[in-house]
C-alpha cells in the first residue's frame, strides 16, 4: 500500500527534504542547481548520511519552498502552544565559531522562526555579508553588537532592535567582552 504523501511520526530530516522536493515535482539535479550543493550531498542529506548545517539547512528549505519551522514540526507532529526550553533547538553556522542559534520555535509550522542567538566576544557572523529572502527583527538583550544591513553599520546597545528586509546583505560582529545575546525572528520568503 502507498504511503500517504503527508509526514509520518517518525519522520527525519531527510525523509522530510525527500518528501517536500518530490511533492513539488522537484529532480535532484534541479534542487543542485537551485542551492549550488552537489546532487551527491543532497542525495547523502535525504538519506540522513549528511547533517547539513543551519545554513545549508536553510538554503535547502528556502529552494523548496518550505521552512525550517514547518520542518521540525514535521519531525514531531505534535503541535504545540507553549515551547519548554528543552524542546528548543540547537543550530550552528559552518565556519563560524563562537557563534550559537536556538530555535524557540521549532514545532509550531508557521511563516515565523524565533531565535534565540548568542554572540561570543570577538565572534561574528564572518566577513562577507550574507543575504535571503523575508524579513528579520532583532532585539539585543545584553552586550554589544555591530551590524551592518546593505553597508550602513549599526552599533547595537541592549534594548536596541533591528528590522531588516534580509535580501539585503548584512552581517555582525561581537566588539565586547560579554556575549551578545539577542532575540531574533525571521520571516519565510513569500512564494
Amino acid at each position: 500500500m502507498p504511503e500517504s504523501p503527508g509526514a509520518q511520526a517518525s519522520e527525519g530530516i531527510g525523509q522530510f527534504l525527500r518528501r517536500e522536493r518530490l511533492e513539488r515535482g522537484i529532480t535532484l539535479e534541479k534542487l543542485a542547481e537551485k542551492t549550488g550543493l552537489s546532487r551527491s550531498y543532497l542525495s547523502n542529506v535525504e538519506r540522513d548520511v549528511n547533517s547539513p548545517t543551519i545554513n545549508t539547512l536553510r538554503t535547502i528549505v528556502d529552494a523548496l519552498g518550505t521552512t525550517l519551522s514547518r520542518l521540525f514540526h514535521a519531525i514531531d507532529r505534535e503541535r504545540r502552544v507553549v515551547t519548554r526550553p528543552d524542546d528548543r533547538v540547537e543550530l550552528t553556522r559552518a565556519g563560524v565559531e563562537g557563534v550559537r542559534y536556538a530555535l524557540l520555535n521549532p514545532k509550531h509550522g508557521g511563516k515565523l522562526d524565533l531565535m534565540r542567538l548568542e554572540v561570543a566576544p570577538g565572534a561574528s557572523s564572518g566577513s562577507n555579508p550574507h543575504s535571503h529572502g523575508g524579513e528579520e527583527v532583532g532585539l539585543l538583550l545584553s552586550g554589544e553588537l555591530d551590524y551592518w544591513v546593505d553597508g550602513v553599520h549599526y552599533r547595537l546597545q541592549p534594548g536596541d532592535c533591528v528590522s531588516f528586509d534580509s535580501s539585503l546583505p548584512h552581517r555582525y560582529s561581537n566588539p565586547g567582552d560579554i556575549p551578545a545575546v539577542c532575540v531574533w525572528a525571521e520571516t519565510t520568503p513569500a512564494l
